[in-house]
């Protein structure tokens, strides 16, 4: 008759447990997964929203002068005028990019829903070996928010909404000084102007005011000029809403039309390539 100790019958049951519990357990997109993770989606969205930056510099160069006599100017005044407002359209356009990548963070790790936390309950997928991908089954099974890689790969077309509606807000905002796109044209702000928006007020602006001062004939123009560009940035502004309008609540299901569908499948490995 074999007689167990105590002992180990505790020990076996313990180890049970921990092998049951580790292979429950997976890791979550860890630091340096968020990073990678929103430099990519980032990047796109740098592309997508320069394209607004290269209406507005267009813009400039076609309607700057609109209303000015030719005799206030010569044609070297008036490239020299517009290359100088391009180039802070192109300074504004630095400044934007900067900010995507904290706002792309925010949106998928810190605003609510966040996927971080854990994923082991209740149990969707296993963490594979080291040195071994997650797989687009992974993608599949993992339907529940959480931290781990393969969530936000399955959930990637609600990220990708959270994140261009965040981004339309701002960029609406920055270029037009108020927001109609939240709640379906309903302005966070309460209203706003272009003269009041970040491009105006710290970029064309200024460029506008020193390119009267170098040009004393435009002075007269100062007004009209700047009236110019008020209406430059609303054309841009309401460019933006169009093109942002399937964000609103209850619109059917269009998506962004810029955006590459080969993009998905290229950050989704991108997400299932770490542990």
């Amino acid at each position: 008759m074999k007689v167990f100790s105590r002992t180990r019958i505790w020990t076996g049951v313990i180890t049970t447990f921990l092998f049951t519990l580790t292979s429950n357990v997976t890791e979550a997109c860890e630091r340096q997964c968020q990073l990678n993770v929103s430099h990519a989606f980032a990047d796109k969205y740098q592309l997508l929203s320069s394209l607004h930056f290269s209406t507005l510099s267009t813009k400039i160069d076609q309607s700057l002068f609109h209303g000015v006599p030719t005799t206030a100017y010569s044609s070297t005044e008036a490239a020299n005028a517009i290359q100088h407002l391009q180039e802070a359209v192109t300074k504004a356009q630095r400044a934007w990019d900067v900010s995507l990548f904290r706002t792309v963070f925010d949106t998928i790790f810190v605003d609510e829903p966040q996927f971080r936390g854990d994923c082991n309950e209740p149990h969707r997928v296993d963490q594979p070996a080291l040195g071994v991908n997650w797989t687009m089954t992974d993608c599949h099974a993992m339907d529940y928010i959480c931290g781990n890689p393969p969530s936000i790969c399955h959930f990637l077309p609600m990220i990708k909404t959270r994140i261009e509606r965040k981004l339309a807000e701002q960029l609406e905002t920055k270029i037009g000084g108020s927001s109609k796109i939240v709640g379906g044209g309903v302005s966070e702000n309460g209203g706003g102007s272009a003269d009041e928006a970040d491009v105006y007020a710290n970029f064309l602006g200024p460029a506008l005011s020193k390119v009267v001062m170098t040009h004393p004939k435009l002075e007269v123009y100062q007004a009209t000029m700047h009236g110019n560009l008020n209406q430059i940035l609303e054309v841009v502004r309401d460019q933006i809403v169009g093109e942002t309008a399937y964000l609103a609540p209850g619109a059917g299901p269009v998506r962004n039309a810029k955006w590459i569908a080969e993009w998905d499948l290229e950050i989704k490995l991108l997400l299932l390539s770490f542990p």
